[in-house]
């Protein structure tokens, strides 16, 4: 489903998980041009609450979204609901009578309290007695600052949050220091073990997605993995048969389904379906692989290039993560498209500088222009994450 976004929405998400890698929240993120934390609050719940939507952003999990001592004190009463919420508290805020009382308002209301970017003082033990989560920047002080924090933290009834964690070995450090929470690029990074062998049936699928990402894939070639697989050929048939359709008869075959909606559309989401049926140890790897495929195809269209080698880039970009290995060794013996290899491997081409571009995008390395100018990149991205929710849930309601 499209969302019509003005020109001006420029938000990103990232994933808030726990210790078993399973999605608790997500993030939301001005990516704009606001020249102050007031300003760029207020254009993340504009996008939120209007543009967006708050459930297009986040689905049915709670969104956590920065706040500044000004903007708590100015903005009265606070229109957001508790339950979906999150107040994170952005570091280095006056700590005054003022801005305590009003965190107790907040606190008493149901709102979740989140401390950003925290380091322990004792001035801050009342501050501390209204937060129900504290993040720790682990990239910026080393595991070595995450372990004194932990420690200093001890005595206080609140969940420790890791953020910045860029590697696997950072985040198995995190967990034996007893943090709950995590947020980073670790989860898209590969666990690799040398050695590792990818299994057999991971092997056969992303074979199967690389005959799919071809435009000039037959109609016999989409047939046979589809109705190879009894299980992806009913989850499929389910799918296209779903309200999202609306068709006027029943699809009842590979063949209905081609016939009626064309090879594209049924190798796209054929696609999809075998990319979740991919066991993975992070529930939050199929919507990534989702919203930057959708991305990727929507700046391919902008520019007229190939939609089918873009929308591949984006869905094959978590390889390396869902097997532990290395995108080179992947991507082996799979038959893809030399330009798609190319945009994986080297970020070369057209759709492995959007994809780099992307990426940069989710994890705040660059933001876009001034409020009021066109952002294809923000937008594309905004309506791929509203999409990549809706479809990552379809696909596994299936």
């Amino acid at each position: 489903m499209d969302v019509a976004l003005a020109s001006s929405v420029a938000v990103a998400r990232q994933p808030i998980l726990d210790r078993r890698q399973r999605l608790k929240g997500y993030e939301l993120l001005h990516r704009g041009s606001a020249t102050d934390g007031e300003q760029a609050t207020a254009q993340v719940l504009l996008a939120a609450f209007g543009d967006i939507g708050l459930s297009s952003l986040v689905g049915a999990m709670p969104a956590w979204i920065n706040v500044s001592r000004r903007f708590l004190l100015d903005v009265d009463p606070l229109s957001l609901p508790p339950g979906e919420v999150v107040l994170e508290l952005l570091e280095d805020q006056l700590l005054d009578d003022e801005l305590l009382g009003r965190l107790r308002e907040f606190a008493a209301a149901g709102f979740p309290i989140t401390l950003d970017d925290f380091v322990y003082s004792p001035e801050a033990d009342e501050l501390l007695g209204l937060a129900s989560i504290v993040k720790i920047d682990v990239l910026a002080g080393g595991v070595e600052h995450a372990a004194e924090q932990a420690r200093l933290l001890r005595g206080f009834d609140v969940t420790l949050l890791a953020e910045k964690v860029e590697d696997r070995a950072m985040f198995e450090d995190c967990l034996a220091l007893g943090y709950e929470l995590f947020q980073g690029f670790f989860f898209c990074k590969p666990e690799i073990v040398t050695g590792r062998e990818i299994p057999s049936s991971a092997s056969c699928s992303l074979h199967d997605i690389g005959v799919l990402t071809r435009a000039d894939a037959t109609f016999e070639e989409i047939e046979a993995i589809v109705t190879r697989d009894p299980g992806l050929t009913l989850r499929l048939l389910r799918l296209l048969n779903s309200a999202a359709y609306s068709l006027r008869r029943r699809i009842t075959s590979v063949h209905d389904a081609v016939t009626m909606l064309g090879p594209r559309t049924v190798r796209q989401w054929a696609m999809m379906l075998v990319l979740s049926g991919i066991t993975t140890h992070c529930d939050e790897l199929v919507p990534t692989a989702l919203s930057r495929a959708r991305t990727l195809c929507r700046l391919a269209q902008l520019r007229d290039g190939d939609t089918d080698i873009a929308f591949s880039v984006g869905l094959l970009s978590v390889a390396d993560a869902m097997l532990g290995v290395p995108m080179a060794d992947a991507l082996d013996g799979i038959p893809l498209h030399e330009a798609v290899i190319d945009a994986l491997l080297h970020r070369a081409g057209p759709d492995g500088a959007a994809l780099t571009a992307v990426l940069d995008y989710e994890w705040g390395v660059t933001s876009v222009g001034a409020s009021g100018t066109e952002d294809p990149l923000g937008e594309c991205y905004a309506e791929a994450l509203s999409w990549s929710l809706q479809t990552a849930s379809s696909a596994r309601a299936l």
